[in-house]
Protein backbone atom coordinates (compact mmCIF):
# COMPACT_ATOMS: atom_id res chain seq x y z
CA UNK A 1 0.00 0.00 0.00
CA UNK A 2 1.07 3.51 -0.75
CA UNK A 3 0.80 6.26 1.76
CA UNK A 4 -2.35 7.42 -0.07
CA UNK A 5 -3.99 4.11 0.82
CA UNK A 6 -4.28 2.95 -2.77
CA UNK A 7 -2.87 -0.31 -4.07
CA UNK A 8 -0.96 0.21 -7.35
CA UNK A 9 -2.00 -3.27 -8.52
CA UNK A 10 -5.73 -2.58 -8.06
CA UNK A 11 -6.96 -0.57 -11.04
CA UNK A 12 -10.53 -0.58 -9.71
CA UNK A 13 -9.55 1.27 -6.52
CA UNK A 14 -10.94 -1.35 -4.15
CA UNK A 15 -13.91 -2.47 -6.26
CA UNK A 16 -14.62 -6.10 -6.95
CA UNK A 17 -12.56 -7.02 -10.00
CA UNK A 18 -14.49 -7.77 -13.17
CA UNK A 19 -14.56 -11.32 -14.43
CA UNK A 20 -13.81 -10.22 -17.97
CA UNK A 21 -10.10 -10.87 -17.96
CA UNK A 22 -10.14 -13.83 -15.61
CA UNK A 23 -10.41 -17.45 -16.70
CA UNK A 24 -13.77 -19.03 -16.03
CA UNK A 25 -13.18 -22.47 -14.59
CA UNK A 26 -16.90 -23.29 -14.70
CA UNK A 27 -17.39 -22.36 -18.37
CA UNK A 28 -18.33 -25.91 -19.35
CA UNK A 29 -21.24 -25.78 -16.88
CA UNK A 30 -22.57 -22.57 -18.41
CA UNK A 31 -23.94 -24.60 -21.32
CA UNK A 32 -26.22 -26.48 -18.90
CA UNK A 33 -28.28 -23.40 -18.06
CA UNK A 34 -31.78 -23.57 -19.58
CA UNK A 35 -31.29 -20.23 -21.34
CA UNK A 36 -27.78 -20.99 -22.60
CA UNK A 37 -27.13 -20.40 -26.29
CA UNK A 38 -26.22 -23.35 -28.48
CA UNK A 39 -22.44 -23.95 -28.33
CA UNK A 40 -20.46 -23.40 -31.52
CA UNK A 41 -19.69 -27.12 -31.88
CA UNK A 42 -23.37 -28.06 -31.77
CA UNK A 43 -24.22 -25.20 -34.14
CA UNK A 44 -21.57 -26.46 -36.56
CA UNK A 45 -23.01 -29.97 -36.40
CA UNK A 46 -26.52 -28.63 -36.93
CA UNK A 47 -25.44 -26.59 -39.96
CA UNK A 48 -23.59 -29.53 -41.50
CA UNK A 49 -26.63 -31.75 -40.92
CA UNK A 50 -28.82 -29.24 -42.76
CA UNK A 51 -26.36 -29.13 -45.67
CA UNK A 52 -26.04 -32.92 -45.76
CA UNK A 53 -29.81 -33.34 -45.52
CA UNK A 54 -30.52 -31.03 -48.43
CA UNK A 55 -27.75 -32.68 -50.46
CA UNK A 56 -29.14 -36.14 -49.69
CA UNK A 57 -32.67 -35.18 -50.73
CA UNK A 58 -31.46 -33.53 -53.94
CA UNK A 59 -29.34 -36.56 -54.80
CA UNK A 60 -32.33 -38.79 -54.14
CA UNK A 61 -34.41 -36.69 -56.54
CA UNK A 62 -31.67 -37.05 -59.13
CA UNK A 63 -31.84 -40.85 -58.85
CA UNK A 64 -35.63 -40.71 -59.06
CA UNK A 65 -35.34 -38.67 -62.26
CA UNK A 66 -33.15 -41.45 -63.67
CA UNK A 67 -35.78 -44.00 -62.70
CA UNK A 68 -38.41 -41.97 -64.54
CA UNK A 69 -36.51 -42.33 -67.83
CA UNK A 70 -38.12 -44.68 -70.35
CA UNK A 71 -36.65 -48.17 -70.66
CA UNK A 72 -35.58 -47.54 -74.29
CA UNK A 73 -33.54 -44.49 -73.28
CA UNK A 74 -31.88 -46.40 -70.44
CA UNK A 75 -31.04 -49.34 -72.74
CA UNK A 76 -29.61 -46.94 -75.32
CA UNK A 77 -27.42 -45.23 -72.71
CA UNK A 78 -26.20 -48.59 -71.40
CA UNK A 79 -25.41 -49.75 -74.95
CA UNK A 80 -23.32 -46.61 -75.49
CA UNK A 81 -21.50 -47.20 -72.21
CA UNK A 82 -20.90 -50.86 -73.12
CA UNK A 83 -19.40 -49.79 -76.47
CA UNK A 84 -17.11 -47.27 -74.79
CA UNK A 85 -16.01 -49.77 -72.18
CA UNK A 86 -15.42 -52.46 -74.83
CA UNK A 87 -12.90 -50.13 -76.46
CA UNK A 88 -11.01 -50.17 -73.15
CA UNK A 89 -11.25 -53.95 -72.91
CA UNK A 90 -13.79 -53.98 -70.06
CA UNK A 91 -17.10 -55.82 -70.27
CA UNK A 92 -20.14 -54.01 -68.86
CA UNK A 93 -22.09 -56.45 -66.70
CA UNK A 94 -25.07 -54.21 -66.00
CA UNK A 95 -28.40 -54.43 -67.74
CA UNK A 96 -31.35 -52.04 -67.50
CA UNK A 97 -33.09 -53.95 -64.71
CA UNK A 98 -29.95 -54.06 -62.57
CA UNK A 99 -29.37 -50.34 -63.18
CA UNK A 100 -32.93 -49.55 -62.09
CA UNK A 101 -32.48 -51.67 -58.94
CA UNK A 102 -29.22 -49.88 -58.06
CA UNK A 103 -30.78 -46.46 -58.65
CA UNK A 104 -33.74 -47.42 -56.45
CA UNK A 105 -31.46 -48.45 -53.60
CA UNK A 106 -29.34 -45.32 -53.96
CA UNK A 107 -32.45 -43.12 -54.02
CA UNK A 108 -33.71 -44.78 -50.83
CA UNK A 109 -30.39 -44.52 -49.00
CA UNK A 110 -29.71 -40.89 -49.92
CA UNK A 111 -33.34 -39.86 -49.38
CA UNK A 112 -33.50 -41.53 -45.97
CA UNK A 113 -30.19 -39.94 -44.97
CA UNK A 114 -31.39 -36.54 -46.13
CA UNK A 115 -34.73 -36.74 -44.35
CA UNK A 116 -33.26 -37.99 -41.05
CA UNK A 117 -30.45 -35.45 -41.18
CA UNK A 118 -32.89 -32.58 -41.66
CA UNK A 119 -35.19 -33.91 -38.93
CA UNK A 120 -32.40 -34.32 -36.38
CA UNK A 121 -30.80 -31.02 -37.34
CA UNK A 122 -34.10 -29.24 -36.76
CA UNK A 123 -34.67 -30.96 -33.43
CA UNK A 124 -31.18 -30.26 -32.03
CA UNK A 125 -32.58 -27.00 -30.66
CA UNK A 126 -34.86 -29.01 -28.31
CA UNK A 127 -31.99 -30.11 -26.03
CA UNK A 128 -33.41 -33.54 -25.21
CA UNK A 129 -31.32 -36.59 -24.46
CA UNK A 130 -33.16 -38.52 -27.18
CA UNK A 131 -32.17 -35.98 -29.84
CA UNK A 132 -28.57 -36.06 -28.62
CA UNK A 133 -28.27 -39.84 -28.74
CA UNK A 134 -30.28 -40.00 -31.96
CA UNK A 135 -27.77 -37.66 -33.58
CA UNK A 136 -24.77 -39.56 -32.21
CA UNK A 137 -26.15 -42.95 -33.34
CA UNK A 138 -27.19 -41.53 -36.73
CA UNK A 139 -23.71 -40.11 -37.33
CA UNK A 140 -22.15 -43.38 -36.16
CA UNK A 141 -24.24 -45.43 -38.60
CA UNK A 142 -23.53 -42.97 -41.42
CA UNK A 143 -19.82 -43.26 -40.57
CA UNK A 144 -19.95 -47.06 -40.70
CA UNK A 145 -21.67 -46.96 -44.09
CA UNK A 146 -19.03 -44.54 -45.39
CA UNK A 147 -16.17 -46.66 -44.02
CA UNK A 148 -17.69 -49.70 -45.76
CA UNK A 149 -17.83 -47.77 -49.04
CA UNK A 150 -14.27 -46.48 -48.50
CA UNK A 151 -12.99 -50.01 -47.93
CA UNK A 152 -14.84 -51.08 -51.08
CA UNK A 153 -12.64 -48.76 -53.11
CA UNK A 154 -14.70 -45.55 -53.22
CA UNK A 155 -11.93 -43.16 -52.24
CA UNK A 156 -14.19 -40.11 -52.55
CA UNK A 157 -16.08 -41.34 -49.48
CA UNK A 158 -13.20 -39.97 -47.39
CA UNK A 159 -14.64 -36.44 -47.66
CA UNK A 160 -18.11 -37.13 -46.20
CA UNK A 161 -16.47 -39.52 -43.71
CA UNK A 162 -14.31 -36.65 -42.47
CA UNK A 163 -17.38 -34.46 -41.97
CA UNK A 164 -19.22 -37.30 -40.22
CA UNK A 165 -16.31 -37.85 -37.83
CA UNK A 166 -16.13 -34.10 -37.19
CA UNK A 167 -19.86 -33.96 -36.36
CA UNK A 168 -19.55 -36.97 -34.05
CA UNK A 169 -16.58 -35.45 -32.23
CA UNK A 170 -18.49 -32.17 -31.87
CA UNK A 171 -21.47 -33.92 -30.32
CA UNK A 172 -19.31 -36.01 -27.99
CA UNK A 173 -17.30 -32.97 -26.87
CA UNK A 174 -17.71 -31.58 -23.38
CA UNK A 175 -19.63 -28.55 -24.66
CA UNK A 176 -21.97 -30.74 -26.69
CA UNK A 177 -22.69 -33.08 -23.80
CA UNK A 178 -23.15 -30.16 -21.38
CA UNK A 179 -25.65 -28.46 -23.70
CA UNK A 180 -27.81 -31.58 -23.56
CA UNK A 181 -27.30 -32.00 -19.80
CA UNK A 182 -25.07 -35.08 -20.05
CA UNK A 183 -22.01 -34.12 -18.02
Amino acid sequence: MFSSGQDPHDPGQGEVPSRQGMPDFNARFEAMRPDAPMPAKVTTTRTLMYLGGVSGLLLSLLFLMGLAAPAEALNEALDQQAALMAEEGVALAVDAEMMRAMMTVMALVTGLYGALSLLLGKRLRNRTVGVYWGTVVFQGLAGLLLVWALLGGELLMAVPLGFTIWMSVNMLSQEGRAYFGLL
